[in-house]
């Protein structure tokens, strides 16, 4: 007797067939998509928070920074929301404390116009925000320059600023902690000519600190560079107070020097001879006795601003003598 039924046996592998499309077709049935061919997904998205009442300001990141948003719609919606993000959007208009609790309500998540995607849940539904008073202030701008102007070329005034001040407005313990607003660096060696050059702020480091202008113009003035020399400076002691009283003690060897001006051509000519003076510094001399000398280095005074200075020896020897024993001519009776 068989062991299997013929009617088991009979066109076995046409049966056997139908048993495995059944089976294909029962596992695309349990795993289609909900009716009208809509699915949800879980994404994780971050908490943007804007704070409208201007007395107060965020002190730092919502608490958490993200939370779980649980999203049903077409499956291409869901692909794209994968692909480019979205956000919950907290908007306050009056705070009541530094301490608040804020639920989360299923409209602030950013669908895009048009879209068929709906929120089912969000968690957590609430987010500490931890806010702080805000002061605005003004402050002025800070210049930072870097690299060299080309060759032949030399300012000729001061870089104008416009605004040269700029109002900020943050937490106030940012805020008092800020004495200028640096500018976005400037490089020398791009500046071919005198001109309106745009800067933006460098709002770097500033945090939830808002700046207002962001940007500013910056005022060039070039003129070709040039050297000027002045001869027979007189070398001074560096006193406030003594006068040809405090010189009459002191020889100094030389007595004059030498001094190279360069700048541009304007700044350079304008600079007054008489106002140029090389000075040694005083407290060294104090402690000189009489007879006693000492090398001491010279400092230029009376050098305008953007114009350089440059004295064709560093240093002087400077020896203590009795009064009215030193000539005009700087040598001892």
């Amino acid at each position: 007797m068989a062991l299997v039924p013929r009617i088991v046996t009979r066109n076995w592998r046409l049966k056997l067939s139908a048993f495995g499309l059944a089976v294909l077709l029962w596992a695309l049935v349990r795993t289609e998509p909900s009716a009208g061919g809509r699915q949800n997904d879980l994404f994780t998205v971050p908490v943007r928070v804007q704070v409208g009442d201007l007395g107060w300001t965020l002190a730092g990141e919502p608490d958490p920074p993200t939370v779980q948003v649980r999203l049903r719609g077409p499956t291409e919606e869901l692909i794209r929301m994968a692909r480019e993000g979205t956000s919950v959007r907290v908007a306050i208009d009056s705070v009541f404390g530094p301490d608040t609790l804020v639920e989360l309500r299923r409209d602030w998540v950013v669908l895009g116009s048009g879209s068929e995607l709906v929120v089912e849940d969000i968690s957590p539904a609430n987010v500490r925000l931890m806010l702080q008073p805000t002061l605005a202030a003004l402050l002025p701008l800070e210049v930072v320059t870097t690299g060299e102007l080309p060759t032949g070329l030399a300012l000729a005034a001061p870089l104008g600023l416009n605004p040269r001040i700029v109002r900020v407005r943050g937490p106030a313990r940012s805020v008092r902690g800020l004495y200028a607003v640096p500018l976005q660096v400037l490089d020398l060696g791009s500046v071919i000519a005198s001109g309106i050059y745009p800067v933006d702020v460098d709002t770097t480091g500033l945090g939830d600190i808002t700046v207002s202008p962001l940007s500013v113009t910056v005022g060039i003035r070039l003129e070709p560079f040039m050297q000027r020399t002045l001869v027979d400076v007189p070398v001074i002691p560096d006193v406030a107070d003594g006068g040809t009283e405090v010189a009459d003690l002191f020889l100094i060897v030389p007595a004059t020097v030498e001094v190279r001006l360069e700048g541009a051509r304007t700044p350079v000519t304008g600079t007054r001879p008489e106002e140029v003076q090389a000075v040694v510094q005083w407290e060294p001399l104090e402690e000189l006795g009489l007879g006693e000398e000492r090398r001491l280095p010279i400092r230029l005074m009376g050098i305008p601003d953007l114009v350089s200075g440059f004295v064709a020896i560093d240093s002087v020897l400077v020896r203590r003598v009795a009064p009215g024993t030193r000539s005009d001519a700087g040598q001892v009776r």
